[in-house]
């Protein structure tokens, strides 16, 4: 034999072999779902806990959800991939090939492809903003600042380790439930439509066009003169065209311009002002949800928030999109799980009484 035969063999020797490693599933730290876990339908948690994670090729048959959790529960909401949200009554679920479905007693489909549950949901919601921002512009101005990112979780370890003595100082957040996809988009259009994603038609990070009217039109109807100051990015197209603001110091964040632009607009009075910070998000991201840097960057946006509320006179609420859970390589949101979909939510009257 030759030595080209003997070349020829032994190339085609390698190509066999690497056949079988080729058909090999991708290892599970690759899956952007959870590690370990991607066959994951459904997540359930409460306010405070990721309770339990629900493949569906291990369920093959119908169940109800008190069978597969020992955590006792008055109520319980489950909420689907395109945002539907239905709190649970005489229903069960059951899998259908990767998803898990929820269907009421007589069969009838009610959530296709659940993507969690959550027990004992909190009363409030980040969609509620939309109804007292509309009540409280009947009565006067309104502030509304959004802090992008930032957790319900984050907000009491921030407390507890004294990064945020302004908000520290207001009466306690109480807890809001974001909505499903827990991303900005979703999140921003549930605050300024108050709907679900499902019905406001944002769902996941892809969409921008908005369905129905939000509280810029309301504030328009009511003569408000309104100002919408965002970071270096316009997210959904609304009403009114939102005043950008480019990272002009190199910082790598766009907060302190933010905070500049909120300042200035106060004192052009405006009636209603709309802020979105981001930086939160953007440290969560880079360093993880409860690391040094970002508890330094909450107490930065801290003093921002306080300054700001200082020169208001009117009403002021402040919440988060979602939250944020830790990774290995810092931290990231869009999961269902209790520090994504759990946000403070904070109301107190503007004015000099906090300078």
């Amino acid at each position: 034999m030759n030595k080209r035969y003997i070349i020829l063999i032994f190339i085609l020797s390698l190509i066999i072999l690497s056949i079988p490693s080729c058909s090999k599933p991708a290892p599970d730290n690759e899956n952007p779902i959870s590690p370990n876990d991607k066959d994951i339908a459904m997540n359930i948690i409460d306010s405070e806990n990721n309770i339990k994670k629900i493949q569906a090729h291990t369920q093959r048959k119908a169940f109800k959800l008190e069978d597969i959790i020992d955590e006792k529960f008055e109520k319980a909401l489950a909420m689907g991939g395109l945002g539907e949200v239905e709190y649970i009554e005489d229903g069960y679920f059951k899998a259908i090939g990767n998803d898990i479905d929820y269907t009421n007693e007589d069969g009838k489909m009610i959530i296709r492809d659940v993507k969690g549950v959550m027990i004992n949901p909190p009363k409030g919601s980040i969609t509620d903003a939309y109804y007292y921002m509309s009540n409280y512009l009947e009565e006067g101005d309104v502030l509304f600042i959004l802090l992008d990112g930032f957790g319900y979780h984050q907000y009491k370890y921030a407390i507890e380790n004294g990064y945020l003595p302004f908000l520290e100082k207001q009466t306690e957040a109480t807890k809001a439930l974001s909505v499903y996809k827990p991303v900005t988009n979703a999140g921003l259009a549930a605050i300024i439509t108050g709907l679900y994603p499902i019905e406001n038609g944002i769902y996941s990070r892809k969409q921008r066009e908005l369905k129905v009217d939000s509280i810029f039109k309301v504030a328009k109807d009511l003569g408000k003169k309104s100002i919408y100051i965002e970071g270096d990015i316009g997210i959904l197209k609304t009403e009114i065209e939102p005043m950008l603001n480019l990272d002009n110091t190199g910082d790598g964040f766009t907060d302190d311009e933010v905070y500049k632009s909120t300042m200035e607009a106060i004192e052009k009075d405006y009636d209603f002002v709309f802020t979105h910070f981001h930086g939160i998000d953007d440290s969560g991201h880079n360093y993880g949800d409860l690391s040094l840097e970002t508890m330094e960057f909450i107490n930065k946006v801290d003093t921002y928030v306080e300054e700001i509320v200082s020169k208001w006179n009117g009403k002021v609420i402040i919440t988060a999109d979602h939250g944020m859970h830790s990774t290995e390589d810092g931290g990231d949101h869009g999961e269902f799980r209790y520090e994504d979909m759990v946000v403070p939510y904070i109301i107190i009257d503007g004015g000099n009484q906090f300078e």
